[in-house]
């Protein structure tokens, strides 16, 4: 009935279909060095589940995200940016983290500008 192109035509379709969504998925790329930095003091965790990963809040029980797998790491990284809009200030080439009463917690000196580039572009801090 279906001919053996037809057979492998679906079949490059899925193909091209499932690396699309590979690429779209991936995360961003992050800084080695400073991400954990941060990461320490920012309010999100990742928590692995069954039907994919979450998203949840440490000083909220409440707040809970579950966004589809392509969305998960852009979903992610706007509320990471969110955060540091209130959070992160960058003087120089020191970033200070600050608590929610804008009192400074931690100083890291970046050691170089992908450092200080990888703050402007992933967290958006100027």
């Amino acid at each position: 009935m279906f001919s053996k192109k037809l057979g492998f035509a679906l079949g490059a379709v899925m193909a091209f279909l499932a690396a699309v969504a590979f690429v779209i998925g991936r995360p961003p790329h992050r800084d080695p060095r400073i991400y954990p930095i941060v990461r320490e003091y920012a309010p999100f965790k990742i928590e692995k589940a069954l039907g994919g990963l979450k998203i949840l809040r440490k000083d909220n029980p409440d707040f809970k995200e579950e966004p589809d797998a392509t969305n998960f790491y852009p979903r992610l990284q706007y509320l990471e940016r969110e955060w540091a809009a209130s959070h992160l200030r960058l003087e120089g080439m020191t970033l200070k983290i600050l608590d929610d009463h804008g009192k400074p917690i931690k100083e890291v000196p970046l050691k170089n500008t992908s450092e200080l580039q990888f703050i402007h572009e992933y967290y958006g801090v100027k």
